[in-house]
């Protein structure tokens, strides 16, 4: 019997969550290389989404690198990353009579914000970050880790992803899986779980 549901944040709860598509869009805008771009964005991305160094930083390098005011970098990736309302208005209504939790690689200068924004602490009995765990998906330690703060066991729980390799932990622990396509797709599957939407 399910009693839990948790969420990926990017690609899910947001409607874009490559950093890499970002890059290939916007370096073009800038005059600059779309990989050395890329590489800069996730060199920063990886450190930053594990603590390794403070999220502010992020934002800092990359503006000085493309030389740009870091504002206008940030406003511009939170637009192109964009917020999936409907899966959000899905989730309040899974929330009456199930545990939702929300498991996300992000960095805590952006995740923080957002989840003022839509007053996400309302929303998820749990939120499990790679920034406060230091350490990210697909580390089976973090499925784990949301998984004993939602008090269920793994087979109690459906885990929603965008990408494959997220995908994996979450099955090696017994959990039931989605791969996110979109949101017609993720009610589809929810409903094939016996899951109550309305």
């Amino acid at each position: 019997m399910i009693k839990a549901i948790i969420f990926d944040y990017g690609g899910v709860l947001s409607v874009e969550g490559s950093l890499s598509s970002f890059g290939e869009i916007y370096a073009p805008k800038l005059g600059v290389d779309p990989e050395e771009l890329k590489r800069v964005i996730i060199d920063n991305w990886f450190k930053a989404r594990i603590s390794k160094m403070d999220s502010k930083l992020f934002w800092l390098n990359i503006s000085k690198f493309l030389e740009i005011d870091q504002k206008i970098l940030r406003k511009d990736l939170l637009e192109f990353s964009g917020f999936n309302h409907e899966v959000l208005d899905l989730i309040k209504k899974l929330k009456k009579n199930y545990k939702v939790g929300l498991l996300s690689n992000q960095i805590e200068d952006w995740l923080e914000e957002i989840i003022a924004e839509h007053k996400l602490n309302e929303v998820f009995d749990v939120i499990t970050t790679s920034y406060k765990s230091k350490i990210a998906k697909p580390d089976i330690s973090i499925f784990k880790e949301i998984v004993e703060q939602l008090g269920v066991n793994p087979t109690e729980c459906i885990y929603i992803d965008d990408l494959e390799k997220n995908i994996q932990p979450a099955k090696e622990l017994g959990m039931k899986m989605i791969l996110f396509k979109n949101f017609e797709q993720l009610k589809k599957e929810l409903i094939s779980f016996s899951i109550k939407i309305d």
